[in-house]
């Protein structure tokens, strides 16, 4: 398969060296002179490859997803903090004929760790008593928070607690309302992604954690969405993805639906 990677920052030097152990090649790697150039610049430099893996910034992808479009290249982007118009123009370039896959998260750790989640968020709605909250940490230099993870995180756990109305950014100024699940973030030093789903009883804690040990789990993903959506048509979520994996046929797995796939 040939790769051209769209921001050639740390995680795309991850991605370069788990597609050598694949055995693809990287044929473009395309940062600041092709990003500034636009459409036309991103996609002369498409040209040869068959897919584009993006880790760029959220308000990038419309372009280069327009770019892959005009190229007839698929797109793959684990870009987090898009604008509001992504998702329209992940779709539009769809329409084009190419696949797309998009998510907050590449790491098939943390998929898992969304199904795990989900499941244990019924178990202690069904019981009762418990309270909850979501916790992340980045690197200082994560624009976004919280993160694209957390956010995904929170919207299956109010979804599972018939408690929670809501989730938002906390903590908050006065007290805490008992309808909302409040996540909060830490920015420091070059943590690589740490989440934890906590309940609190009034006898015990329990805590979820996923805790990425580098960049190399997150490459991974993004190469095997890659792989997968090279021959597809369509808008997928990596969710969907990781769905056909766990499957192994193909079919789906009963996997998490946000209503945005194609």
């Amino acid at each position: 398969m040939r790769i051209a990677l769209v921001g050639y920052g740390r995680m795309g030097r991850a991605v370069e060296e788990v597609a050598a152990a694949r055995e693809h090649a990287v044929v473009a790697r395309i940062g600041r002179p092709e990003l500034e150039g636009g459409p036309p610049a991103i996609a002369g430099a498409l040209a040869d490859a068959e897919v584009a893996i993006d880790f760029s910034t959220g308000a990038l992808v419309p372009v280069i997803a327009g770019a892959c479009a005009d190229a007839g290249v698929s797109l793959v982007t684990g870009t987090t903090g898009l604008p509001s118009d992504a998702l329209d123009a992940l779709a539009r370039a769809a329409d084009s004929g190419i696949g797309v896959v998009h998510g907050p998260n590449f790491s098939i750790g943390v998929q898992l760790f969304f199904r795990v989640a989900r499941s244990a968020a019924h178990l202690f709605d069904a019981v009762g008593g418990y309270d909850t909250h979501i916790h992340e940490a980045h690197h200082r230099h994560k624009l976004d928070h919280p993160s694209g993870t957390a956010r995904r995180l929170a919207d299956l756990v109010v979804d599972a607690l018939a408690e929670k109305r809501r989730w938002e950014a906390g903590p908050p100024e006065a007290r805490a309302a008992r309808d909302v699940l409040y996540v909060t973030s830490t920015r420091a030093g070059e943590i690589p992604g740490t989440h934890t789903l906590g309940f609190e009883g009034a006898h015990d804690r329990i805590e979820l954690v996923h805790e990425a040990r580098g960049r190399e789990g997150f490459a991974a993903g993004a190469v095997r969405a890659a792989e997968w959506v090279r021959t597809r048509r369509g808008v997928f979520t990596f969710e969907e993805v990781v769905d056909e994996l766990l499957a192994g046929t193909g079919q789906d797995a009963g996997g998490i639906d946000d209503g945005r796939s194609g």
